[in-house]
């Protein structure tokens, strides 16, 4: 069984077109096109593939008939197997092209020669020309070299051996001149010369701007790994607040994203809880988010057990650093001396508020967009007792506004809907994974065009 394994090994490899084309002329790594080298080495078992068409001459009787065309073509073989063996070593493989080239060729003109040999008037030396004008794709696929001399030299070669038969046939014919048709080949090969060469400036140039392009998206990558790692570490970790529990889910298509949540923890033992969502996502809306959750951070202790005012603080200043970015926030400050939640939710989708023995449904506020300055304030507090084993599920518009398969929107209403089907689930933990596990079924392998975040809080 051994072999067999070996044979399909390598007939996945070797022996598979589309296998092979993408490990010989792979040249996505930055600077690869460069290594002449390996282009060489890949260009001399593309050429071996390749070369079984000329056995296709074959098919014309006058070659079929030739004397000598299966010891032409047998040298022509086992030059390619030369080629091909000589292809696994680093050394002199611009000579074995040229060399191999120069052989093919000229086994290849003089096998038409002599097949033709007894065409002696004009009429059917124009059929012999013909037939040197295949010399020309070996010519043209000199190309693959990626070098711009190598169809030049390979053209030139075949131009000064076409002349040299073609002198043979005029004397063979006792012709005074050589009649122009005769040079018809020659100017194909010409031809053949310029476009090859041309085609290779040309890929040459392309290739380079796709590995400058392909590097430079490498760094953009790392750049975006390493900001991505600078995120994660300005959201909260696992803590333990005295009061509540609290679960989270968090998707970001791109690296980063403008959904963040946190918590402010005051030296009294209340706390304060923050979710924003910055308009846009990627790189712009990180930024922004993470300059909020500065703001939040630092701003006058008076703003952070007053949400109106502290919303009213975040507006002011999105509005003056920030003249094209805005946000929708809402911000909870959880009294527990006074047994109190004091809330503003700034243009934010509602506060959902639900427990084991009432249902989830929406707090509506009013509140506009954050970086606008529309009013003041921005957005009205309202006050709710602080009732223990109460849920209150704070999301951004990803969740809900998000399409599946089916192009379908989950909505406020299926959110509520899936919320309340696992209400009565009392250990946190369990209800927030049912509540994802549904989500995540809901959209299916979709991915999401969009940053999706929701936060459940649990009074204990």
């Amino acid at each position: 069984m051994t072999w067999i394994k070996q044979f399909s090994k390598l007939k996945s490899g070797f022996l598979n077109p589309f296998a092979f084309f993408e490990r010989e002329f792979n040249y996505s790594e930055a600077e690869s096109w460069k290594d002449q080298t390996r282009i060489d080495q890949s260009f001399i078992r593309l050429a071996f593939l390749l070369h079984f068409m000329m056995y296709s001459t074959f098919a014309i009787s006058e070659v079929r008939n030739s004397e000598r065309g299966i010891l032409y073509l047998g040298i022509i073989f086992l030059v390619n197997v030369m080629s091909l063996v000589l292809s696994f070593q680093e050394k002199f493989l611009s000579w074995v092209i040229h060399i191999s080239n120069i052989v093919i060729i000229f086994f290849m003109m003089n096998l038409f020669h002599e097949s033709f040999y007894r065409f002696r008037d004009l009429e059917s030396l124009q059929i012999y020309n013909n037939y040197f004008l295949l010399i020309s794709l070996i010519v043209i696929f000199q190309m693959f070299r990626l070098k711009k001399s190598s169809c030049f030299f390979t053209g030139m070669i075949a131009i000064c051996l076409h002349i040299i038969f073609v002198s043979i046939k005029r004397m063979e014919l006792g012709l005074e001149d050589f009649p122009r048709i005769l040079f018809v080949p020659d100017v194909v090969y010409g031809l053949c010369i310029v476009i090859g060469t041309y085609s290779v400036i040309i890929v040459k140039r392309l290739i380079s701007i796709s590995s400058e392009l392909d590097l430079e998206y490498k760094y953009i990558q790392q750049d975006l790994t390493v900001a991505k790692q600078v995120q994660e570490n300005l959201f909260p970790g696992k803590l333990s607040i005295k009061g509540i529990r609290y679960e989270v889910m968090r998707i970001t298509p791109n690296h980063i994203g403008g959904d963040f949540f946190d918590f402010v923890q005051l030296r009294e033992g209340n706390t304060g809880i923050f979710l924003t969502d910055v308009a846009g996502h990627g790189i712009a809306s990180a930024l922004v988010a993470s300059m909020v959750k500065i703001m939040v951070s630092t701003m006058p202790y008076v703003l952070k057990v007053h949400p109106s005012r502290l919303m009213d603080y975040i507006d002011d200043s999105l509005n003056k650093q920030f003249h094209s970015h805005h946000a929708s926030a809402i911000y909870m400050f959880l009294d527990f001396i006074s047994r109190e939640i004091t809330f503003s939710n700034a243009g934010h989708p509602y506060l959902i508020r639900g427990s084991f023995t009432k249902e989830f449904h929406e707090v509506e506020t009013e509140g506009a967009i954050l970086g606008f300055g529309i009013k003041k304030p921005i957005a009205e507090q309202v006050k709710l007792p602080l009732v223990e084993r109460d849920r209150f599920f704070l999301y951004t518009d990803g969740l809900i506004e998000n399409k599946n398969r089916e192009g379908k929107l989950l909505g406020t209403e299926g959110l509520l809907e899936i919320l309340n089907e696992n209400r009565f689930e009392k250990d946190l933990g369990v209800f927030k994974a049912n509540v994802q596990k549904t989500v995540e079924n809901f959209f299916g392998n979709v991915a999401l065009e969009d940053d999706t975040l929701f936060l459940i809080v649990e009074v204990e």
